[in-house]
């Protein structure tokens, strides 16, 4: 049930080779290996294939490499008639390598036959376009399994505001528990189902708990469950919490079917000696020494085909000063070694590269004329003037790898489900992706022996 890329045929293969992608240099460099704040510490643009780079300064617009390698992960046939001409041949193939090593994003849509969900007014109201389409492409996920398998109740952990506990009770006849660990947004659910009739302890529960184990979640559950099957859901479970949701789908045995799609993959804690449950949580992956560092775990979060080009845009500026001022202050000796200090940088800070430090070494309880002077701020200014496009292009290349990231994330998942004996575990891009790019809800059921 996982749609591989058509190079594929086996998934531990594509497993593997996602790994290795992973773990070579170019790779580990550019998820955070050197961070791009860093870029001028460790001359990380020397560290690229130099027929990369001199095709890059070659352009006369550094946008221009933006634009080409973010295009350059669409898969769709006509986004190639879009690829800059001149590339270099390695450069190309590189940029094919990611997209083969991705795992597809168009949106899997359940037949016409099968009844879609009507969210109530009541409820749809409050959501937000986004949030209102991935309600009704999950609830009517979720309720087209319920009905075929028989299920009556669902547990929706991380239930937040209530959008899908609710709808799932109020327009599918399911009674639902609604976990949270917020009191305030377990509160503001328990209005809005009374606002749209649903009676407390009867079509909706609702528990506020933190999500952190299994032991006590899953003696509650099974308590509320009554003997009934279940299925667990979590739309947008932030960081570890999803694959806590996976285990305790594996560990209660009223809990028969798992459909979640993750999140905020930054939240995610790895696994350790002190932490023997973290990511990766899948034998396979352990096996093969899987290691995503944080500013990797990152990138799975980002979606550089979903945004807007804006060619006036002072992202870059913001990129470029503050790999600047980072070389300036290691030079100094003014930071301690592996400081990521928040400057709390705003738009009007980066009218200048003078504004901007001013700004900055006060965040650090620094002053230009005591602890740096006015002549080494203009001359760092001066010496890295021409290289702008450098931070510019390794910030659009840090966040190139997101779609394989994701991918490695979702497979470890799945592969936990299946050594924990789960049955048709399958990866489906459940929402549209230009406007819910975490689209990738993980699903399975066990089977009957379990």
């Amino acid at each position: 049930m996982v749609d591989l890329p058509s190079d594929y045929t086996h998934i531990h293969q594509f497993a593997r080779d996602l790994i290795a992608f992973m773990h070579e240099p170019r790779s580990v460099q550019i998820t955070g290996g050197i961070h791009v704040n860093d870029a001028f510490i460790y001359d990380a643009w020397s560290k690229l294939p130099s027929e990369w780079t001199a095709w890059w300064e070659s352009l006369s617009n550094p946008q221009d490499a933006q634009k080409d390698l973010i295009n350059s992960l669409r898969k769709e046939p006509e986004a190639r008639q879009h690829d800059l001409q001149g590339r270099p041949d390695s450069l190309s193939q590189w940029l094919n390598c990611i997209r083969n090593l991705s795992l597809d994003r168009e949106q899997f849509v359940l037949p016409e036959g099968i009844p879609h969900v009507e969210v109530p007014e009541i409820l749809a109201s409050r959501m937000v376009t986004k949030k209102l389409a991935e309600v009704k492409a999950g609830a009517r996920y979720i309720n087209h399994v319920c009905k075929t398998n028989n299920i009556t109740r669902v547990v929706d952990i991380g239930s937040g505001q209530g959008y899908l506990s609710l709808t799932l009770a109020a327009a599918c006849n399911l009674k639902v528990l609604a976990i949270d660990g917020s009191a305030k947004q377990i509160a503001g659910s328990k209005a809005a189902a009374e606002q749209a009739g649903l009676t407390e302890g009867d079509q909706i529960t609702h528990l506020t708990r933190f999500v952190t184990g299994t032991d006590e979640l899953a003696t509650e559950v099974s308590t509320w469950a009554e003997g009934e099957k279940c299925l667990l859901t979590g739309l947008h479970a932030c960081g570890s919490l999803s694959e806590h949701m996976i285990r305790l789908s594996t560990t209660t045995p009223c809990i028969s079917h798992i459909a979640v799609v993750g999140c905020c993959y930054n939240h995610i804690t790895p696994f350790s000696a002190s932490n023997p449950t973290g990511f990766p949580i899948s034998t396979f992956m352990r096996s093969h020494n899987l290691n995503l560092s944080t500013s990797a775990l990152i990138t799975g979060c980002q979606a550089p085909t979903n945004w807007i080009h804006n060619p006036n845009s002072i992202f870059g500026r913001k990129h470029f000063y503050r790999a600047v001022l980072e070389k300036l202050l290691f030079d100094k000796n003014l930071v301690a070694d592996g400081a990521r200090p928040v400057w709390g940088i705003r738009n009007g800070d980066l009218r200048s590269f003078h504004t901007y430090t001013s700004r900055a070494l006060s965040s650090l309880n620094l002053i230009i004329g005591k602890d740096i002077s006015e002549q080494e701020v203009t001359g760092y200014e001066k010496a890295y003037a021409g290289r702008s496009a450098e931070t510019a292009i390794l910030w659009t290349l840090s966040v190139l790898l997101c779609r394989v990231v994701e991918s490695v994330i979702v497979l470890d998942r799945v592969f936990y489900l299946e050594e924990q004996g789960m049955e048709e575990v399958g990866v489906l891009p459940v929402f549209e992706y230009r406007e819910s790019p975490r689209n990738l809800m993980v699903v399975g059921k066990k089977g009957a022996e379990l």
